[in-house]
């Protein structure tokens, strides 16, 4: 099996394809980069994970926005995703132990 290495990854040209209308893929190296999707008003662009990057005026704004996921505006979302996810399953957790400790206090009076 032939790897990539980092280095010729990060060298290697994003190619695009428009697979579909208002849909690109994005490639780099052989491998799948991302893609945007045509919306109302704008394009969304989505990394190799589907995460989304953000939403754009222009086509060209948001290929460009798959060049650089360090772009201060990209950490900035991708910081905003986990800190509610990180809050989201403290508060599910949080509300699963009061329930099991409600449950166990009352299970000798059932």
């Amino acid at each position: 099996m032939d790897t990539a290495t980092p280095t010729a990854l990060a060298s290697a040209r994003i190619l695009w394809a428009k697979v579909d209308t208002g849909f690109w893929v994005a490639h780099r190296g052989g491998e799948y980069f991302g893609c945007v999707d045509q919306v109302a008003g704008g394009f969304v662009s989505r990394d190799a994970h589907g995460v989304p990057v953000g939403r754009y005026d222009s086509l060209d704004a948001a290929k460009a926005s798959l060049r650089s996921t360090t772009h201060p505006a990209n950490v900035s979302r991708r910081r905003r995703l986990e800190r509610a996810t990180v809050l989201t399953a403290t508060g599910v957790g949080g509300t699963a132990l009061a329930l099991a400790l409600t449950a166990g206090a009352l299970a000798p009076y059932l």
